[in-house]
C-alpha cells in the first residue's frame, strides 16, 4: 500500500511539473476569470434584465443572478478536456510509460495511480478555476451582483455541478487518450460537442442528450437554457461514459504489449 501511494505521488509530481499543466492552469485560472470580468462589464452596460426584445444582439434573456458565470464554462472545459487527452496519450511518448513501470511494476496499480492522480489534479484546478470565475463575475457586477465570497446556495450548487462535469469529462478524455494512444480521437469526439454541437443534437435528436457533453450540460442547465436541468440523469449518464472509457482503456493497458518504443 505504501508503494501504491508513492506511485500516486510520483504521478502527481509528473503531471504538475509538466509545461502543459501550467499552460492549462493559466488558461482556466487566469484567462477564464478575465473573460468573466469583461462579460460582467458588458452586462452592466446593457442591464441585468436585458432581453432579446430590448437588445437584439442577445440570443436569449440573461439568466437569474444566481447563474451568472455559468456561460463562461465551455472555455475552461475545453482546456481540461484537451489536458486529459494529452495526459493519456503522452504516456506512450518519450518513454514515460517505461519510467512508470520501473517505479511500479504492477500495471493494475500503475493505471489506478494515474487515474487517481488525474482525479486529484483535475478536482483541484476545476474548483479553483470555477470558483474564481464566479467570484470575479460577481465582483465585476459590484452592488448588482451577489457577495463574491458568500454567493448563494444556488450558485454554490452550480459550482459543484460544474466541477463534477469538468472532472468526469477530463477522466473520459484521459481514458480515450490511453486507449487510442493519441489525443486526436477523444478530442475529435468531445470538442465539437463542447461548442454547441452537443446542445444542438440534444434538441434535435432523441438520443442526443446521452452524449457525454450533452449529459454534462444537464448538470448545470440554467432557466434560460433550451434543455432541462436534471443533475441526477446527467451525472449518471456521464459517469457511465467515464466508467466505460476507463474500463476499456484499463483492459487494453494491462492486456496489450506496450512495445519497445514506449
Amino acid at each position: 500500500m505504501k508503494n501504491f501511494f508513492g506511485t500516486i505521488r510520483f504521478e502527481l509530481i509528473k503531471m504538475c511539473s509538466s509545461r502543459v499543466w501550467w499552460i492549462i492552469c493559466t488558461l482556466v485560472v487566469v484567462i477564464q476569470p478575465l473573460i468573466a470580468l469583461i462579460t460582467a462589464r458588458s452586462y452592466l452596460q446593457i442591464g441585468l434584465d436585458a432581453t432579446p426584445e430590448t437588445h437584439p444582439s442577445l440570443a436569449s434573456a440573461l439568466p437569474p443572478l444566481d447563474y451568472f458565470g455559468v456561460e463562461i464554462v465551455p472555455f475552461g472545459l475545453l482546456a481540461m478536456v484537451v489536458y486529459g487527452g494529452m495526459i493519456g496519450a503522452n504516456e506512450y511518448k518519450h518513454h514515460q510509460l517505461r519510467t512508470g513501470l520501473l517505479c511500479q511494476s504492477s500495471r493494475i496499480k500503475l493505471f489506478c495511480a494515474k487515474v487517481l492522480a488525474l482525479l486529484i489534479c483535475s478536482a483541484f484546478v476545476s474548483f479553483l478555476a470555477v470558483y474564481t470565475t464566479i467570484f470575479i463575475m460577481h465582483f465585476g457586477l459590484g452592488e448588482q451582483g451577489l457577495h463574491p465570497f458568500y454567493l448563494s446556495t444556488t450558485a454554490w450548487q452550480f459550482i459543484g455541478y460544474i466541477v463534477l462535469d469538468w472532472i468526469l469529462l477530463t477522466l473520459f478524455s484521459f481514458g480515450g487518450g490511453m486507449l487510442f494512444r493519441n489525443a486526436i480521437v477523444p478530442l475529435a469526439f468531445l470538442v465539437p460537442q463542447i461548442y454547441n454541437l452537443g446542445s444542438y443534437l440534444a434538441q434535435r435528436w432523441e438520443w442526443g442528450e446521452y452524449l457525454p457533453v450533452a449529459a454534462g450540460n444537464l448538470l448545470f442547465a440554467t432557466p434560460t437554457d433550451p434543455f432541462e436541468h436534471d443533475p441526477l440523469k446527467g451525472g449518471i449518464i456521464l459517469l457511465v461514459w467515464v466508467l466505460l472509457a476507463l474500463i476499456i482503456s484499463y483492459y487494453a493497458f494491462i492486456r496489450s504489449d506496450v512495445g519497445g518504443k514506449y
